[in-house]
């Protein structure tokens, strides 16, 4: 799986649209939407704050071989 694919992954499982994502970045709704399309890729601090946003490690981003890890439950625990 791309970084492209993981980013829509993520960004789609939090419910974020890519203009809401870009404004926590910092960047504009196009660079989104580039990195999400393999057309370009993110900074080293960008790759960095989208791993913090979405709780995983940058490996688990930018490593193909690496498959992201399932979303944690959302809820009480019994």
């Amino acid at each position: 799986m791309t970084f492209g694919e993981k980013l829509r992954r993520l960004r789609r499982r939090e419910g974020l649209s890519q203009e809401q994502l870009a404004a926590s970045l910092g960047v504009s709704r196009q660079a989104v939407s580039k990195w999400e399309l393999g057309e370009a890729v993110p900074g080293t601090e960008n790759v960095v704050e989208i791993s913090r946003l979405f709780g995983v490690s940058t490996d688990d981003l930018l490593l193909a071989e690496r498959d992201l890890p399932p979303a944690a439950p959302t809820g009480p625990c019994w």
